[in-house]
């Protein structure tokens, strides 16, 4: 099994449904590129000889003349070898000809139709195959990499469930189980198939970095940090170790020593969009904000679509009295998206900070006709009310603003007295204003 770039790697993991842009939310996690370092073309490559594990060819049995079946299974290999991929798959249909239950046949002819991109014929073959041999290993783990191929992964996970039953000491039935259940950010079934196939192989790049991944997505931060060393060992030139460690130290509030591993992995990328946005985040995050806007702006000059890094720059550009500047990103994401609720309430404060009141008021009504909930934004409101003389609208919306915060005070206590919790620190995540002091006039 061999490895690739770190560019294929991140290719196989978007094709996976894996958002390598995905934003910092409440639980802190920015989850950025990091890589499987294998392609599947590499896995049926390997898998495309005759399953070891398939009954031989009962010629006595059925009285089938076995070296005409040989004959024709070595001319078909040499075919499919050679690239004649339709004659290498007319010599396969001769000897189902001859035995209709050659597993190895069914078998041949469902990989040359996957390799020439026929999905559902080469799962009709391997789902033939499967009739005559339900547990037959090979089969079960060619039919999950088909509907991986095709981008099944819902369907690609029984099979592969299946494979690893039968040899429960595969690796490649492991990873490739555990790459269909990422595939549905089912992180959390993943790792223990991860944490298998570490075991089974664990110089392996690729699955080690699955399960650091899974083990952030899955909040698992002590498992995390222990295993970076190994795998920086492995990969000492990766900017992803850092990267990934750097989401781990994040996570764990850890904030300056988190700053440090992208700052690292910055010298080593530093025209990696998605590593400029961490590093700035991070700024934003501890509010060293002309560092932030920087490295904000960086990762836009390198990406105008990263949609996250101009959230991240206008509210930077609000903190420091800049909100002028912030209109035009925050007006591009609106504009893309009218019912942005975000958007909508980050314009209305720099639109506030401008003075411009009734715009303001506009622009938190849209977000609140989005997202009733947000306590922060009734309260921003009701200021602006007060501002233009709106005495009971302004009082209308202090007291939701109280009722909504008192609910959810309410809320995280029940929750911390369910845990036994006395607070998480991964949900430490700094706000982009200290939270409103409400007022009942």
């Amino acid at each position: 099994m061999a490895d690739v770039a770190p560019k294929d790697a991140i290719d196989w993991m978007q094709r996976l449904g894996v958002n390598l842009k995905a934003p910092f939310l409440e639980s802190m996690q920015l989850w950025v590129a990091c890589a499987f370092i294998k392609t599947l073309s590499v896995l049926v490559m390997v898998l495309a000889l005759f399953p070891s594990g398939v009954p031989a060819l009962p010629a006595m049995a059925l009285q089938i003349p076995r070296q005409s079946i040989e004959h024709l299974a070595a001319r078909a290999e040499q075919l499919e070898n050679d690239g004649k991929l339709e004659d290498a798959e007319s010599a396969y249909r001769e000897i189902l000809k001859i035995d209709p239950r050659s597993i190895a046949a069914l078998n041949r002819l469902g990989a040359i139709a996957v390799r020439r991109g026929q999905f559902t014929a080469g799962i009709r073959y391997y789902k033939q195959a499967l009739v005559l041999s339900p547990s037959e290993f090979a089969t079960n783990l060619n039919l999950g990499i088909a509907f991986i191929k095709r981008q099944d992964y819902a369907s690609a996970v029984p099979p592969l469930e299946q494979a690893a039953r039968v040899a429960p000491e595969s690796f490649q039935a492991h990873e490739l189980l555990a790459g269909a259940l990422v595939g549905q950010n089912d992180f959390s079934r993943a790792v223990p198939h991860l944490e298998k196939a570490s075991a089974l192989n664990p110089n392996d790049l690729g699955t080690l970095y699955l399960l650091e991944r899974s083990y952030l997505e899955t909040k698992q931060f002590q498992k995390a940090l222990p295993t970076f060393e190994h795998l920086q060992s492995l990969d000492p030139s990766s900017a992803w170790v850092d990267i990934l460690r750097g989401q781990a130290e994040d996570a764990l509030g850890n904030y300056q020593n988190a700053i440090k591993e992208f700052e690292v992995a910055r010298q080593q990328l530093p025209r990696d969009a998605t590593i400029r946005f961490s590093l700035g985040f991070m700024y934003w995050k501890v509010r060293r904000l002309a560092e932030a806007q920087s490295e904000l702006g960086e990762a836009l000059k390198l990406d105008p679509q990263f949609e996250e890094a101009k959230y991240y720059l206008a509210d930077t550009y609000i903190l420091q009295e800049k909100p002028s500047e912030a209109l035009p990103l925050l007006e591009a994401l609106i504009h893309r998206q009218p019912r942005d609720a975000r958007a909508l309430a980050d314009q209305g404060k720099a639109l506030e900070k401008l003075n411009r009141d009734l715009e303001a008021a506009r622009a938190y009504e849209a977000c609140l006709r989005v997202d009733p909930g947000r306590a922060d934004v009734h309260y921003r409101l009701g200021r602006i009310y007060r501002t233009l003389k709106r005495s009971d609208d302004s009082v209308r919306e202090f007291a939701t603003a109280q009722r909504l915060q008192k609910e959810k005070r309410e809320e995280q206590e029940s929750l911390m007295r369910a845990i036994g919790a006395h607070g998480d620190p991964t949900r430490q995540m700094a706000e982009p204003s200290p939270p409103p002091k409400y007022e009942s006039h």
